[in-house]
């Protein structure tokens, strides 16, 4: 038997865990440890869900392989750390290898060629001229514990080696004791305990031979643990070499069993694991695009939203805000729970009709709200071990999940229909709706930041603030939102008061923010500063300490930012005035070429490597999308959308990080490189945004009203969830004709307030809207210069609904959805639109692509509101049966343009090469053939 020494686990350096040798069956020539059919997995199919990418390595990318309950991060050629909620199991997991006949060891990080990222797993290729290693590792889905399957082939026999340091650590805050390691040679594994024996990991493998055991009266040394697989030549093919990594809070039996049942079942494990991700594709909303870059991205953000699914064995199931590796530290980026990057993800969830995650989402954070209806900003993984919610700040900092809340509560409820879920929980969305109404403490109809939790800026120049105008677009919305739910639930006297609020907190925010000589909403009220600023260390430090000196007594903040996004997304600012806050969303000075900056680069506040100050975040980018899209501006909306999409491939391969340089398209080194919410903001802004899908009417009422770009002619969503049934929708466009197909796919009997019938024929809504059926409504976006002669709904004449909102119109029909299949033809006479192929960034690329703010066709006359680099020639195409005419520094020609006929405009902007120039630029329209 080992006796184990026992060494702290939390210094600075890991050191060597040492033990008493005095078993010879150590010995290497007494043991035959090559891997043989005792030692493996006989190989097994490794299916695939669908997606996934490949592409060689590359140095410092970073990966993450997650499950609900365990998952292991890293970075190409680099070491892997594994975690088994709330626990760091090990860090600085490495394998390299031997050959016969060789005398030098091969690193991984040297022989590192290929690596292929799949929902279910990743598989990273080691290459040499003698062998070839495969390294399969996936997470089972609800397992504590990670599993990697080697499948070797080589010339020669080959010895594994597997390297880790032992960590044992608690998830940030809570630390813990000293902890030891040991080796259990009959079943060639290692535990990791500590003094309580509470907690426990262990990882192995039926073919291990350990090398670690030193004389136990040896010093400490730091270096790793280490065993071996040894595989003889000619061994290719047939088996799998398994290594399990297993963890409890529970002590070491508990992992034992955890690593027995992992080791025991792989290919039933990884067969579930791949059965998941097939029915997260299948049976939630998919997207069909001219686009393949959107596709794909679309696809896989539902995957990485999915993956902030984690279940803690002390706290329960949620959504934790990201990850990335946590070196040193016990902190894995945001892999913790947080109350508004849940809330913000729960909207892309509904979106995508994935309603029980959203549920755990909202019901998980009900069980830590506060007495007084407050809702949690974030919750460590290690909550429960420690005073957390009483002794820690960060459990309450922020004040904008509360509302928040109530948002996602709403948002839940129209598209599920799930009268019962309302119920439960209404007592404690009325507690965190009247905790937000109690923080306008001087009753100006503006709800405060002082003394309740920061807006969204947490510290920096902009700090202290008092009353944000992202918080008042966040309670202007909860407040609509809680008279609807009120309404549902017949509860009068909570509507009126709701609808009332937010009235009052719409007008009073008008009248306190908008900024008339500049054009936008300014960010916040502020209190005089009692001490100095000081500016932090950074880019143009001098500028930004005279900014902050200049406002130390101003009473608002008068800085452009991008969160008059927020009020925008939720349609809560004045129209006239949302029209010229989303030139600043579009324009160069906000927008990059890979996503908004939150605060101008033209502000003397401005730092690009600010968390808050300059940087810029995809979250920030969705909602810039949203707030465009959501007032009829669909060309900064898509050069928003198509920003985030465009990031899925260029760090972690499918997933999106949390922030981005203000200055080069590059992430921060302490971003989360696989951000939930960022993920999320792929998601939410093509559904609600894009196609214009939103439910309402709990779960009764479908809204389509698509903003495509004018070079798009087809459109395909199958899976939009309304209730308990799903439809499939097409949009086909040809010369002066839109057709929409709406098509049920099936109904179910879940507990919803939806009732649905099927009829003969498919039915007009009637004038006073009252219906208790499916009432479905088409309204696709058309340019200002087109006219829709007319519409059928099954071939019959159908009277519409003329819409207008900022650069489109739209012929607006609603009907009640009694037929299975249901055909909408728009006839029109063409109009006039422009259109731009998205353009990816390079890595490490300043910004440099065109920004079309506005495009409006009226009067024989295409208005364009433009902004390019300085001595650059853009190309933008011309969907329009017109002739275009002449103006300055702009050209017109023919070309095979993305529809094979349209005309080209290259326009030309003078000015210095690094500043955006503004151009508005009429070109005639003239009748073809003239």
């Amino acid at each position: 038997m080992l006796r184990p020494l026992h060494i702290s686990l939390r210094l600075a350096c890991c050191l060597l865990f040492c033990f008493q040798l005095v078993c010879p069956s150590h010995a290497p020539a007494q043991v035959n440890n090559a891997a043989n059919a005792a030692d493996s997995i006989p190989n097994f199919p490794l299916r695939k869900s669908g997606l996934e990418l490949e592409r060689a390595t590359r140095a410092g990318a970073f990966y993450a392989v997650t499950g609900r309950r365990a998952a292991a991060f890293g970075y190409e050629h680099r070491a892997l750390e594994a975690w088994v909620y709330p626990l760091k199991i090990l860090d600085d997991f490495k394998l390299s290898f031997d050959i016969e006949g060789y005398p030098l060891e091969f690193t991984g990080a040297d022989t590192l060629a290929r690596v292929q990222v799949r929902p279910e797993a990743t598989t990273f290729t080691y290459s040499h001229a003698a062998f070839t290693v495969r390294q399969t590792i996936f997470a089972p889905l609800d397992e504590p514990g990670i599993v990697m399957l080697l499948d070797v082939e080589s010339a020669l026999p080959l010895t594994i080696n597997v390297s880790f340091r032992p960590r044992l650590r608690l998830s940030w805050p809570a630390g813990l004791m000293t902890g030891s390691l040991s080796w259990n040679e009959r079943a060639r594994v290692y535990y990791i305990t500590e003094e309580t024996r509470r907690f426990a990991g262990v990882i192995g493998s039926p073919a291990a031979r350990d090398v670690s055991v030193m004389p136990y009266q040896e010093e400490p040394r730091d270096v790793p643990a280490r065993f071996r697989v040894e595989v003889p030549a000619g061994a290719a093919g047939a088996k799998f070499i398994p290594i399990v990594i297993a963890g409890s809070v529970e002590g070491r039996e508990r992992a034992k069993a955890a690593y027995d049942r992992l080791l025991a079942t792989v290919p039933s494990l990884y067969e579930q694991t791949v059965a998941h991700y097939e029915r997260l594709a299948g049976e939630t909303l998919q997207l069909s695009t001219p686009n393949r870059e959107l596709d794909e991205a679309f696809a896989w953000a539902k995957v990485g939203v999915d993956k902030g699914v984690v279940t803690n064995p002390l706290l329960g199931t949620g959504l934790v805000a990201g990850y990335r590796t946590s070196g040193e530290s016990e902190r894995p980026g945001f892999a913790w729970f947080f109350g508004r990057d849940a809330l913000w993800t729960a909207l892309a969830l509904d979106a995508y009709g994935d309603f029980g995650t959203t549920r755990a989402a909202l019901e998980f954070l009900k069980k830590f709200q506060r007495a007084d209806g407050k809702i949690p900003h974030e919750i460590s993984q290690s909550a429960s071990l420690i005073p957390w919610f009483t002794e820690y700040e960060y459990p309450w900092a922020s004040a904008d999940a509360t509302p928040l809340y109530v948002i996602a509560h709403a948002d839940h409820f129209r598209a599920s229909g799930d009268l019962k879920f309302l119920q439960a929980n209404w007592d404690s969305i009325i507690k965190a709706y009247r905790f937000t109404e109690a923080t306008d403490t001087d009753a100006n109809g503006l709800v405060e930041n002082t003394k309740f939790g920061h807006g969204w800026v947490e510290d920096g120049p902009l700090q202290p603030a008092h009353e944000e105008i992202y918080m008042q677009g966040l309670w202007v919305a909860a407040s609509r939102d809680l008279a609807e739910l009120a309404s549902a639930l017949n509860d009068g006297a909570v509507a009126a008061r709701a609808r009332a609020n937010a009235e009052r907190t719409r007008a009073a925010a008008e009248q306190t923010y908008w900024l008339p000589a500049r054009g936008f909403y300014a960010f916040a009220t502020k209190r005089r500063a009692a001490e100095p600023p000081e500016a932090d260390p950074g880019p143009n430090r001098a500028a930004r300490q005279a900014r902050m000196n200049a406002l130390r007594d101003a009473l608002i903040y008068d800085e452009d930012t991008v969160l008059p996004a927020v009020p925008l997304w939720f349609k809560t600012l004045s129209d006239e005035r949302a029209q010229t806050q989303i030139d600043q969303l579009g324009a160069g000075a906000l927008a990059t070429d890979w996503g908004a900056r939150l605060l101008s680069n033209e502000s003397q506040l401005y730092d690009p490597l600010s968390y808050h100050n300059g940087s810029v975040w995809p979250l920030f980018t969705g909602w810039a999308s949203m707030g465009a899209y959501s007032y009829g501006r669909p060309h900064v909306g898509l050069q928003a959308l198509m920003s985030n999409a465009l990031l899925t491939r260029q760090g972690a391969e499918g997933y999106v990080t949390e922030l981005l340089s203000g200055d080069f398209n590059a992430p921060f080194g302490r971003s989360s490189h696989h951000q939930v919410w960022s993920e999320a903001m792929v998601v939410t802004p093509a559904v609600r945004g894009l196609l214009g899908l939103e439910t309402s009417n709990a779960g009764c009422a479908l809204r389509f009203a698509p903003q495509l770009p004018a070079d798009w002619n087809r459109l395909d969503v199958r899976n939009v969830r309304l209730g308990d049934t799903r439809y499939t929708l097409t949009y086909e466009r040809t010369a002066g004709r839109i057709k929409i197909n709406v098509r049920r796919q099936q109904t179910g009997t879940a507990d919803t307030a939806k009732s649905a019938g099927v009829a003969a024929t498919a039915k007009p809504l009637n004038a006073s809207g009252a219906t208790s059926a499916t009432v479905i409504t088409v309204a696709p976006a058309l340019p200002l210069d087109a006219r829709v002669r007319g519409v059928t709904l099954q071939g019959r004449p159908a009277t519409f609904t003329p819409v207008r909102a900022g650069d489109v119109q739209r012929p607006e029909l609603s009907f009640v959805a009694e037929l299975p299949d249901t055909e909408v033809v728009f006839d029109y006479d063409e109009g006039t639109d422009v259109y731009l192929a998205p353009r990816i960034p390079a890595r490490g690329e300043t910004s440099r692509g065109l920004r079309v703010l506005r495009a409006r066709a009226e009067a024989g006359t295409l208005n364009l509101l433009l902004e390019g680099r300085g001595g650059q020639t853009y190309t933008l195409g011309v969907r329009t049966p017109h002739k275009l005419g002449s103006a300055p520094d702009v050209s017109v020609k023919d070309s095979s343009g993305a529809r094979g006929d349209d005309a080209q405009l290259l326009i030309q902007f003078k000015g210095q090469p690094q500043t955006y120039v503004r151009r508005e630029i009429s070109i005639p329209l003239r009748p073809a053939g003239r």
